[in-house]
């Protein structure tokens, strides 16, 4: 198929990657055009209207809704798809109005992108876009009607957010009370109260070696949404608090479980 891909970035290049593999004709655009050049048998364009001109299927894969909004702002989409697969929140993207919308944010990190291993939650006229999903990953089928996706997003992310978050001060509850926490990750390996998220993000922690699969700062961002989308959840609130003091320390592009710094300083 006829593909558009705008936004190369982190997640936005392992995908690219993936459907220049699978056969798909790509055309990709990305603010800085340097990381949209770094993929190779995509044609890379000026501008995301450029990109989008003739193409079947338009994906935006950028940090959030003001940036998807700038990039579409001019872009004729006739009868292609919009798959809009950046997390941005409840409220619809401003402006375009295409005649066929896909709401799919997708659930995973970069090596799960770049493994084609991406959980897409998908509402909307999906089934259009069956052959541009299939390679990066699998599809959950959340109803015809757009939204559903972003809102089962932010439900996905509020539970990551705190699980990290109360990982990051059972490590500091560890260090201050002098207990090993690499001991207490072995005890909980495996176990029921032990999932294998805590064992990567707290490996992490404990070597404070943060090598960005999803960074901080757009963590906080997806923190932001949820606070915004429900306003008496204050436990997000406090743990967007926390990501704050993080990058403030200078953490904002490393991974999230770098939020264990706001309590080291």
């Amino acid at each position: 198929m006829r593909v558009a891909l705008l936004g190369t970035g982190a997640m936005g290049a392992p995908m690219a990657r993936r459907l220049v593999s699978a056969g798909h004709d790509l055309r990709v655009w990305n603010r800085s055009r340097e990381r949209a050049a770094a993929i190779e048998r995509a044609t890379v364009c000026d501008t995301p209207a450029d990109a989008a001109s003739g193409a079947e299927v338009v994906i935006t894969m950028l940090a959030d809704a003001p940036a998807v909004e700038s990039a579409m702002e001019g872009v004729e989409l006739g009868d292609a798809v919009w798959a809009q697969m950046s997390t941005i929140g409840v409220e619809p993207p401003k402006g375009v109005r295409p005649l066929y919308f896909v709401d799919a944010p997708v659930l995973g990190s970069t090596p799960a992108a770049e493994q084609g291993q991406l959980t897409i939650l998908a509402s909307g006229p999906h089934e259009r876009c069956a052959a541009v999903f299939e390679p990066l990953g699998r599809t959950i089928d959340l109803g015809p009607e757009p939204g559903a996706g972003q809102r089962m997003k932010l439900v996905l992310n509020h539970w990551v957010v705190a699980l990290v978050e109360g990982l990051a001060e059972t490590v500091l509850l560890a260090e201050r009370l002098d207990v090993d926490p690499r001991q207490f990750l072995e005890i909980i390996d495996g176990g029921a109260i032990g999932p294998p998220y805590a064992k990567l993000k707290g490996t992490n922690m404990i070597e404070r070696s943060y090598e960005p699969n999803f960074s901080l700062k757009l963590a906080r961002k997806d923190a932001e949404l949820i606070a915004a989308a429900v306003d008496d959840l204050p436990l997000v609130r406090l743990i967007s608090e926390r990501m704050g003091a993080a990058i403030a320390a200078g953490h904002a592009d490393d991974d999230f479980s770098a939020v264990v710094e706001a309590g080291r300083r």
